[in-house]
C-alpha cells in the first residue's frame, strides 16, 4: 500500500533529509527501515549497522528505523552515537552488508535524515549509490516490504576504530604536535579525541561534550563565522593546527597556527604533495576548487582531475581513476587507505599533520604556511546560493550555459564553469536544495566582481524570461 504522506522531497541525491516532525516522523522512519531491509534482502544482504548522530529525535528515530528493519527480517547490529565515518568503519570491520545512520550532518536541530552505505568486494564499502537511494524511495512510498523477524544486538566500535585510524596516522617517535580540536558539540568530537590521541597528538580539547543543541556554534566549519573560537584558541595555547568537524563528523575544517583559516582547497595542495611524493597519480577535486590547485597538482608530477560536486561522485572518481587523494570545497577529503577509504573530518586532520612531518623532517615539520606560500590566494566570492524551483533549477543552468559556451571555454561535468582567462565563475544547481549554488574567482577583487555580475546577470536574464513566459 502506498505512503501519500510521505514527503517524496527528503530523497535527496546521496541521502535523506527532512524536518523533524513535520517530513520525518517516527512512522516514516519505521517506513524507511522496512524499504532499506527490503532493498537489501533483495540484494543478497542480511545484518546491518544502524548509527545515531545526537540530535535530540536521533535516539526515537534510529529506535524506529531499527524497527523496520528487523520487520523484514534484517539482523541489526546498534552501534549507537557515532559519527558517521565511524559508521562507515563499522561495516567494514564488521563485516556487514551495509548501515546506516540517522543524522542531518551539518544541518540546525529542527532537521535529521539517514546516510546509507553498502559493503563492497574490492573497496569494503562503498556509498549507496543513487539509483539505489531512489529505488529505496519507491519501495518507501509503495509500502511494499518484505516480513521477517531480525535479530538486534548492541556492539561498541570505537576502540577498534581509535586502535585501526591511530594506527595509519602514528606520527614519528618523539613527535608531539598540539592540535585544537572543535567538536563543535556534535557526535565525532569524544572519539575524534581520543584517536588524534593515541597517534601522538597533544591535542586541546574544544567544545568536545555532545549536545545536538549545538549551543557554543553552529557545526559547520566551512563557514567563517563558526571559527572564532577556534581561532582564538589556536591563538592563544600557540597550537601547531586546529581542526573543527562538522556535525556528523564527516568534513575538516582548518585552522593554521597563526589563526588563519585554510580553505579546504588548499590544504588539498599539502596534502596532494604529500601522497604524489609517495605515489604518482590522479588528484580529484570538485568543481567549486581553485584554479590554483590543479597547477600545484602538475608542479608535483600529478594529473588534476575536476569533478562533480558531492562525496558520492568524489569516492566513486576516486576509484575509477585510482587517485591518491581527493577532496572537495565543503571539507569532504578522502585518501585511499584501507580501512578508511572515506570522508572523515578528524582522520583527515591527523592525515594533514602527518603530511607536515612528511614534508619536514621528525623532529621539524614544515608549517602550512611555508608548504603555502608559493601558492596565492586569489581573490573569491563565498558560495553563493539562490532559490529556484526544483522544475526550473537545472533550465537556467543550461540558459547560463548557452550564454557564454560560444565566447570562452566551458567545463559542464557539474553545472557550468566558464573560464574568463583571469577567472572563472560557477553556476550549478544544488543536489540538495532547491537553489542553484555560485563560486567565482579572479586575479582581482574588481575581476571577481566583474565576472559575478555578468554570470549572475544572465541568471536574472532566466528568471525574468522564465515569469515573462509564466504571465503571458
Amino acid at each position: 500500500m502506498s505512503n501519500p504522506t510521505l514527503n517524496p522531497t527528503i530523497f535527496r541525491a546521496y541521502d535523506i533529509r527532512g524536518l523533524v516532525d513535520i517530513d520525518l516522523t517516527d512512522a516514516v522512519l519505521h517506513q524507511i527501515g522496512q524499504a532499506a531491509g527490503t532493498l537489501f534482502r533483495q540484494q543478497g544482504g542480511r545484518t546491518l549497522v544502524v548509527g545515531r548522530d545526537v540530535r535530540p529525535s536521533s535516539p526515537r528515530f534510529q529506535a524506529a528505523l531499527i524497527e523496520g528493519i528487523l520487520a523484514t527480517g534484517v539482523d541489526v547490529i546498534d552501534i549507537g552515537d557515532v559519527a558517521t565515518p565511524v559508521m562507515y568503519f563499522a561495516v567494514e570491520h564488521l563485516r556487514c552488508d551495509g548501515g546506516l545512520v540517522v543524522s542531518a550532518s551539518h544541518n540546525p536541530p529542527q532537521y535529521n535524515g539517514v546516510k546509507l552505505r553498502r559493503s563492497h568486494p574490492t573497496y569494503g564499502s562503498e556509498p549507496l549509490p543513487s539509483e539505489s537511494l531512489q529505488q529505496l524511495a519507491t519501495l518507501a512510498q509503495q509500502g511494499q516490504f518484505v516480513q521477517g523477524k531480525g535479530s538486534l544486538r548492541q556492539h561498541n566500535i570505537g576502540d577498534a576504530y581509535v586502535q585501526s585510524a591511530a594506527h595509519v596516522l602514528q606520527l614519528p617517535t618523539g613527535a608531539r604536535p598540539r592540535i585544537v580540536l572543535d567538536g563543535g558539540n556534535g557526535v565525532a568530537g569524544p572519539l575524534a579525541q581520543r584517536m588524534l590521541t593515541a597517534a601522538g597528538v597533544d591535542v586541546i580539547p574544544l567544545f568536545i561534550e555532545p549536545d545536538g543543541t549545538f549551543p557554543n556554534h553552529h557545526p559547520d566549519p566551512l563557514k567563517a563565522e563558526n571559527l572564532h573560537d577556534l581561532i582564538q584558541t589556536v591563538r592563544r595555547t600557540g597550537a601547531d593546527l586546529g581542526i573543527g568537524l562538522d556535525g556528523d563528523g564527516d568534513r575538516l575544517g582548518v585552522v593554521d597556527r597563526d589563526g588563519s583559516i585554510i580553505w579546504a582547497d588548499r590544504y588539498l595542495i599539502v596534502l596532494a604533495q604529500a601522497a604524489l611524493a609517495r605515489r604518482k597519480g590522479a588528484v580529484v577535486f570538485d568543481v567549486k576548487c581553485s584554479a590554483v590547485l590543479p597547477d600545484a597538482i602538475r608542479g608535483f608530477g600529478g594529473i588534476p582531475i575536476m569533478w562533480k560536486t558531492g562525496y558520492l561522485n568524489l569516492s566513486n572518481k576516486m576509484r575509477a581513476t585510482d587517485a591518491v587523494i581527493g577532496g572537495e570545497l565543503s571539507g569532504h577529503t578522502i585518501a585511499p587507505i584501507p580501512g578508511h577509504y572515506y570522508d572523515d573530518g578528524a582522520f583527515a586532520g591527523g592525515l594533514l599533520m602527518q603530511a607536515l612531518y612528511q614534508l619536514g623532517s621528525p623532529t621539524a615539520p614544515r608549517t602550512l604556511a611555508e608548504l603555502l606560500a608559493p601558492y596565492p590566494v586569489l581573490p573569491s566570492l563565498t558560495e553563493g546560493r539562490i532559490a529556484f524551483a526544483e522544475s526550473q533549477k537545472f533550465q537556467v543552468v543550461e540558459y547560463v550555459r548557452r550564454q557564454f559556451a560560444p565566447h570562452y571555454p566551458v567545463i559542464d561535468i557539474d553545472g557550468v564553469r566558464v573560464d574568463f582567462g583571469d577567472g572563472w565563475g560557477l553556476i550549478r544547481a544544488s543536489n540538495t536544495e532547491a537553489a542553484i549554488t555560485t563560486r567565482f574567482e579572479a586575479t582581482t577583487t574588481e575581476r571577481v566582481q566583474a565576472i559575478r555580475d555578468m554570470m549572475i546577470g544572465a541568471v536574472e536574464d532566466f528568471r525574468a524570461r522564465a515569469d515573462y513566459n509564466d504571465h503571458a
